[in-house]
């Protein structure tokens, strides 16, 4: 399995990191598929469940640094689900 990694890029935008680059699509796919959704969101102006999506954009952002600025790698997007949940259980 290969990792995947988040990259710094000096073009990041909101939207990018966390709806469109390919770790934020795979994490909201994961997110669709449990509440058997057929649509990812593209961005912050539709009207969705606010906790949850503050907790999947916060562990994205924390999974986002630790990939930029510790060299830690994700080795599967589902952690950062599983790290929204048990930010949302706590």
């Amino acid at each position: 399995m290969i990792p995947i990694v988040f990259f710094l890029n000096c073009h990041e935008s909101i939207d990018h990191l966390f709806f469109t680059c390919p770790v934020a699509r795979v994490v909201w796919a994961c997110v669709a598929q449990c509440f058997g959704a057929n649509d990812i969101p593209v961005n912050l102006e539709r009207e969705v469940h606010v906790w949850g999506v503050a907790a999947i954009c916060w562990a994205m952002w924390k999974a986002r640094n630790k990939s930029c600025f510790d060299k830690k790698l994700i080795k599967k997007p589902v952690e950062i689900v599983c790290h929204a949940g048990a930010l949302m259980k706590f």
